[in-house]
């Protein structure tokens, strides 16, 4: 079965949301590469310090254990090259699979 995950980061200003915005273009090939397909990833209109990304794992694919792999690949520590991490304040993570009821059916 196809996972999806929703991701929400939260930044400590404007300027680290826009920045990380542009960053996670370069995120979508290193991703794709894992197995990880971008579906989406955009700011919260209410709160314009929030991004959110819906991330789809390959079936098969452990999303923990490939975000950890991402995590310690040389792809991320480019991706993030001359990023502030200490921008981010928060990540909230939720693992979604499609099933009865689902919206993501």
């Amino acid at each position: 079965m196809t996972t999806y995950q929703l991701r929400r980061y939260f930044l400590a200003c404007e300027n680290a949301t826009i920045a990380y915005l542009a960053i996670w273009r370069a995120h979508i090939a290193s991703l794709g590469a894992l197995g990880i397909t971008t579906e989406g990833f955009f700011t919260v209109a209410e709160n314009s310090r929030e991004v959110v990304a819906l991330l789809r794992f390959t079936k098969g694919i452990d999303p923990e254990q490939a975000i950890r792999a991402y995590m310690a690949s040389p792809g991320f520590a480019q991706d993030m090259a001359g990023f502030d991490m200490s921008q981010i304040t928060r990540v909230e993570v939720q693992t979604l699979s499609p099933g009865a009821g689902s919206p993501l059916n």
